[in-house]
């Protein structure tokens, strides 16, 4: 497997071939973003598109991250995550390498922690590449 970050010049050419993997996650979320946005967030930079290949397969998935900018600290967040059906583990296997694309990257942006938002079966999946579960997000419409 490889895994590419897309440069903001290719977003608009790369799109077609990735957007229903984008909509996987979205379809999941609490609204906050629609497919529209998350192209224009692409294109503005403000995310950056990784896309997973397998040599026999193509594309198998799409992970989009957005850097976090705390007082003492930058974070990398995995905001959207959208895999072909039964490919997730090779996903992870590979993107949590020590020599992924996205650790060097994150280690050449002077990331000190990765962070995003999971269900609660996602849990069993990533515990194994060292992440843990450090708090739970709660929501409250209001009218």
């Amino acid at each position: 497997m490889k895994l590419l970050r897309i440069e903001t010049n290719a977003i608009a050419v790369t799109w077609p071939y990735i957007k229903e993997y984008v909509e996987k996650p979205l379809k999941r979320n609490t609204g906050e973003s629609t497919l529209e946005d998350v192209f224009n967030s692409l294109l503005r930079g403000q995310a950056n598109l990784w896309v997973g290949v397998e040599d026999n397969e193509g594309i198998i998935g799409i992970l989009i991250t957005e850097f976090i900018f705390y007082p003492q600290y930058k974070a990398l967040c995995l905001k959207y995550v959208g895999t072909k059906p039964h490919t997730i583990d090779k996903w992870l296997d590979y993107s949590w390498q020590p020599d992924s694309p996205i650790l060097e990257y994150a280690k050449q942006n002077q990331v000190k922690r990765i962070e995003g938002c999971a269900r609660d079966g996602w849990l069993k999946l990533i515990e194994k590449y060292n992440f843990k579960k450090y708090y739970t997000v709660v929501t409250k419409d209001l009218d």
